[in-house]
């Protein structure tokens, strides 16, 4: 690593991206929520209330870092990924949940305190607050005076199976059966068309939207953290990101009864919106479970090293195997001077914009 990182900020609201962020994302490999596409969305959604920046060290870039401005004026830097509430919003090669990958990456705590040196000079923000952060990461970013909570746990599946039988044999019987008997009663249902792969040209990014706000409106019974919405723009950029695949359940009149979206990687596919009539309406019971039987044997027979399904439920999600994998917030407040060193950090940063 050289002396300094090099901070590079960029209009989250341009068509483009900054030099070096597609490449980064394709290389090393990112998950695909990580498109430019969705920094723009969110952009939008937010009139512009967001930070997206690249981190390099001399030439190469190491990292990619996006960010919600909330509170007043602005002061506060919410640092989460674009396109998920399930993965952090610095994004380095490999950063993945435990068991996914070796640990935390050995350059996060410089990267951290890079950004915010240079947030800090270039915006009137006074915190910094890191979403989905895993227990190994605490100790490069909760330095300085830090708040830290355990939010929301996400769940993990890790492929340690030979076959999806051989998974299918480590759940409760009941559950094996149960999940068995869901995909043939859908496959032997002449009314309900199921579609697995590459969202189609013409998909229905509105009837998807609206099914997938309904659905998050029924399901969301707490008042706190509330609802997040999500624009149709963005559930649109979500389908159409390079790797997501699109499990789509249509009636014979063309009407939509389930959908989600999965986000390809090697070493562990996540778990994107899902939309569901509900069953006094028309939908099928028992549908978010046979989703999960299709997408879990797809991971399994394709090799994929795991399987994010992101939060709540997580009762129903054990249930299929899954691990509850604690994620923390992190809140540093900033000096005067914009930042706080991290062990191991380079002395000083600098900032492009």
């Amino acid at each position: 690593m050289t002396a300094e990182l090099a901070v590079e900020f960029a209009d989250p609201t341009a068509p483009d991206p900054p030099a070096g962020w597609a490449e980064l994302v394709r290389a090393a490999p990112l998950h695909p929520v990580w498109d430019w596409s969705l920094v723009r969305a969110v952009a939008a959604a937010r009139n512009g209330a967001t930070v997206a920046a690249v981190v390099r060290d001399g030439d190469e870039v190491v990292a990619l870092v996006h960010a919600r401005l909330i509170g007043p004026g602005g002061t506060v830097a919410d640092v989460e990924c674009p396109g998920s509430m399930s993965l952090p919003g610095v994004a380095l090669p490999g950063d993945l949940p435990p068991g996914l990958a070796p640990g935390p990456h050995a350059r996060l705590g410089a990267v951290a305190a890079a950004f915010e040196a240079a947030l800090g000079r270039r915006r009137r923000v006074r915190a910094v607050s890191y979403r989905q952060v895993y227990a190994a990461a605490l100790p490069a970013l909760a330095r300085g005076v830090a708040l830290v909570r355990r939010g929301d746990d996400v769940a993990v599946l890790r492929n340690r199976f030979g076959s999806y039988a051989e998974y299918l044999a480590t759940l409760p019987n009941k559950r094996r059966r149960d999940q068995g008997r869901l995909v043939r009663q859908t496959d032997g249902d002449a009314g309900v068309t199921v579609h697995f792969g590459p969202p189609p040209e013409r998909f229905d990014a509105a009837a998807f939207h609206e099914l997938a706000e309904q659905t998050d409106r029924r399901n969301h019974r707490r008042r706190f953290p509330p609802r997040r919405r999500w624009s149709l723009e963005f559930h649109a950029a979500q389908a159409a990101v390079p790797g997501a695949r699109l499990l789509r359940y249509t009636a014979a009149d063309g009407r939509l009864v389930g959908a989600t979206i999965t986000f390809d990687h090697p070493a562990a596919p996540l778990a994107g919106p899902w939309a569901a009539l509900d069953p006094h309406e028309g939908g099928r019971s028992g549908i978010w479970y046979e989703h999960f039987a299709r997408s879990l044997r797809w991971a399994i027979e394709s090799g994929r090293g795991g399987y994010i399904a992101g939060k709540g439920l997580m009762a129903q999600k054990a249930e299929l195997g899954f691990e509850a994998v604690p994620q923390f917030t992190v809140l540093r407040r900033l000096n005067a001077a914009g930042a706080g060193r991290a062990t191991g950090a380079p002395p000083r940063s600098r900032a492009r914009t």
